[in-house]
C-alpha cells in the first residue's frame, strides 16, 4: 500500500502537469467550493506551516525530529479522510529547528515566525550560465505547456520540464530547474517515457545549453525509477 508521502508526491506531479493547460472555468470565488488541506506539520504540538518547496537543497545536519502530518479531509465529505501520520523531518544546518525544518524538499516554519533573509537563496533557482552544451541528470517532477497532454501521455512540444538536478555542473546539483523543450528538441519525450518515468518518479537526462539565462533543451530522454 502506498504511503501518504508517496500519494502527496503524485498529487504534486499532477498539479504541476496541469498548471500549463488549466482554463479559468470554475475558478475564483464560488467556482466549485473545493477545499485543500493546509501544508503543515506538527512538532511537540506546535504547528509549522509550509513555506513552499525549495529551489535549492538546503544543507542539513543529518539529524531528524519526529513530527506529525495532521489528518485531513479535503473531499467535502465525498471521500475517505486521511488520518494523521508520524513522519521524520530534517534539521537544517543554519536554522534552529525551533524555527524551521525540512521535509520532502519543502521548508516548514513555526507558526507566527518568519525565516531570516539569509534563506532567500533556497527559494531562487540558479540562472543558466555554463558555456557550451552540457548534460543534466535529474528527478522528473512535472511538465507544463500550452498544449494539454493527450490521454496516452503524448507530450506535444513546446513544454517545460520541472526537475531536481542530481548530476551535472556543481552549481546546478540539488537545484530545482525549469528546462525548456522547443520544437527543435530532438529527441523529445515519448509517451513511453511519460508512462515509465513521470508517473513512476523516474529520471530524465537532458542535453542543455544556456539561452539568455534559461535552460534550453537540445535533447532529452527518460528512464524509470532505479
Amino acid at each position: 500500500m502506498a504511503t501518504r508521502a508517496r500519494l502527496l508526491a503524485l498529487v504534486l506531479v499532477v498539479a504541476i502537469a496541469l498548471t500549463g493547460c488549466q482554463s479559468s472555468e470554475g475558478g475564483g470565488e464560488g467556482g466549485g467550493g473545493e477545499s485543500a488541506c493546509p501544508a503543515a506539520v506538527e512538532i511537540d504540538g506546535v504547528t509549522y506551516n509550509g513555506a513552499g518547496p525549495t529551489r535549492r537543497t538546503p544543507a542539513t545536519t543529518g539529524d531528524t525530529l519526529v513530527a506529525v502530518l495532521p489528518g485531513c479531509d479535503d473531499s467535502g465529505g465525498q471521500g475517505d479522510a486521511v488520518e494523521a501520520e508520524q513522519i521524520e523531518v530534517e534539521v537544517l544546518t543554519d536554522v534552529d529547528p525551533d524555527l524551521a525544518v525540512l521535509w520532502h524538499e519543502s521548508i516548514y516554519v513555526r507558526d507566527g515566525r518568519a525565516l531570516p533573509a539569509s534563506t532567500r537563496a533556497w527559494f531562487t533557482a540558479p540562472r543558466c550560465t555554463t558555456e557550451g552544451p552540457f548534460d543534466l541528470v535529474a528527478d522528473w517532477l512535472g511538465v507544463m505547456g500550452p498544449k494539454k497532454p493527450r490521454f496516452d501521455g503524448d507530450l506535444r512540444l513546446p513544454y517545460r520540464l520541472e526537475v531536481r538536478v542530481t548530476e551535472g555542473p556543481t552549481r546546478y546539483v540539488g537545484a530545482t530547474l525549469t528546462l525548456r523543450a522547443g520544437r527543435a528538441t530532438d529527441p523529445a519525450l515519448s509517451p513511453a517515457d511519460v508512462k515509465a518515468s513521470l508517473w513512476e518518479g523516474g529520471r530524465v537526462t537532458a542535453s542543455v545549453r544556456c539561452l539568455e539565462g534559461r535552460f534550453d533543451v537540445i535533447g532529452v530522454t527518460a528512464s524509470g525509477p532505479e
